[in-house]
């Protein structure tokens, strides 16, 4: 073989191998590349996962907190119930008349206003409590 055929078989071979190496090192690339990204998805996915469990015990906390202000309100609602139903007690035989005492009023007017401040609050905001003058009947 002669000096320029065994140059062109080395300038060939020198090719076909910077050639491989290119596609090679394109497919190393991409399949990196791809790895990164695939990387950065779980690391995304992750902390997505991660604020979903933050919303839920948060979720779990605010709904903790509407069963105590549901039980709360429900206890205020009884003890109101019961105040009203021991002042009318009291004055039972006036009312045959549809005759209520003043103190009787003076409660039936702070319950109302009790009643109104609570509906506007909602659940979370408690009730306010009756005050001395209004539970004493005739005071």
């Amino acid at each position: 073989m002669s000096r320029t055929t065994l140059a062109l078989f080395a300038l060939i071979a020198g090719l076909a191998g910077a050639l491989g190496g290119y596609f090679y090192g394109h497919s190393q690339g991409v399949t990196a590349e791809s790895a990164k990204r695939d990387g950065q998805a779980v690391q995304q996915l992750t902390g997505l996962i991660d604020a979903h469990k933050s919303l839920i015990a948060d979720a779990g906390k605010a709904s903790r907190a509407m069963r105590k202000a549901t039980a709360a309100r429900a206890a205020t609602d009884t003890e109101s119930s019961k105040e009203f139903a021991d002042a009318l007690a009291l004055t039972a035989a006036s009312r045959a008349g549809c005759a209520f005492d003043a103190g009787v009023m003076r409660q039936l007017a702070a319950a109302r206003d009790r009643a109104a401040q609570a509906a506007a609050g909602g659940l979370r905001h408690p009730l306010p409590g009756a005050s001395a003058a209004a539970q004493r009947p005739g005071g």
